[in-house]
């Protein structure tokens, strides 16, 4: 069963997909509870400085630690 966070996790980085392909990349939510989120992150935006799937996830969800692996 999905928690609230996992559920919106999920539709952000639903939302950034179109982004992430066209950089040959993608994101998946690994863990979710309520105080951090842990995402799975393949391709060149992992060493990109952007941060712009960290910052979606804190626009919706600020108390939320994103740890982007």
């Amino acid at each position: 069963m999905e928690n609230i966070t996992e559920k919106k996790v999920k539709e952000i980085l639903d939302g950034l997909s179109c982004i992430l392909s066209a950089h040959d990349s993608c994101a998946e939510l690994v863990e979710a509870d309520d105080k951090k989120v842990v995402i799975n992150c393949v391709g060149p935006c992992i060493n990109c400085d952007n941060r712009c799937i960290e910052s979606a996830i804190k626009e919706k969800l600020p108390d939320i630690e994103v740890i982007i692996r």
